[in-house]
């Protein structure tokens, strides 16, 4: 019994000892995640290197590697290194999977998952099995709906009625009356990007609503769709 008791504890200092050092990162890519921060590629690159070498990590330091494993995809796309985009995806996939084995609950790593599923293989059971988790764990977490939305709305036209249902759920959390106006421009971003079968399911959900947080959100994709006129008149 005492050496058990000695194991677990040492087991117990370990995983302390280990977060200690990793908290750094994983805040690091908690920002990345939020897209509240730009970080430069070579921090990145550093911050994923040291998770990589961490011995037997977590669930948080998985989740940290795979967002910034993504974060380096994105890098990547924008320099126009596709082997370099695919390379990371693959390690981002792989990390988000390890630490949704350790950690199921976690709805933004369910996210990030299906989001890159769909980059690489498009829409497909895969994609609506990992939303279909992001929807069961987190369906009214604010920061996570407006995450989901971008990538349910580019599926609405194909995804299974359960799917769509849960998309049209997070529609209109994003376009409750009287909500932060920022969720109306997200929202109208996210239908923009989607396409006209997006727009026309937005509007539909919305037009049953308040007719404040419809105009609101009106004059959000009308401005949109302006700028994207002018820029082809260009």
């Amino acid at each position: 019994m005492a050496s058990a008791g000695l194991a677990l504890a040492a087991g117990g200092w370990l995983s302390f000892d280990r977060t200690l050092h990793t908290a750094g990162w994983v805040d690091l890519a908690s920002h990345v995640r939020s897209g509240d921060e730009r970080v430069p590629a070579a921090r990145i690159e550093s911050a994923t290197e040291r998770l990589a070498a961490i011995r037997d990590p977590g669930a948080d330091e998985f989740g940290a590697l795979a967002f910034l494993r993504y974060a380096a995809a994105d890098d990547a796309l924008v320099r126009g290194d596709r082997a370099a985009w695919q390379r990371d995806l693959a390690d981002a996939v792989d990390a988000a999977r390890r630490g949704l084995a350790l950690s199921p609950a976690r709805a933004d790593l369910a996210v990030a998952l299906a989001e890159i599923e769909f980059l690489r293989h498009g829409p497909g059971p895969d994609v609506y099995q990992l939303l279909d988790l992001s929807f069961r764990t987190a369906p009214r977490d604010m920061w996570i709906v407006q995450r989901r939305i971008a990538l349910g709305l580019r599926l609405i036209a194909v995804a299974p009625p359960d799917i769509a249902d849960h998309v049209v759920a997070d529609i209109r959390i994003l376009g409750a009356p009287f909500a932060d106006p920022e969720q109306y421009r997200i929202l109208a971003q996210a239908a923009f990007v989607a396409g006209p079968a997006a727009e026309a399911t937005v509007e539909r959900q919305m037009g049953m609503g308040h007719p404040w947080a419809f105009g609101a959100f009106e004059k959000y994709l009308g401005e949109l769709r302006a700028h994207a006129a002018q820029s082809r008149a260009k």
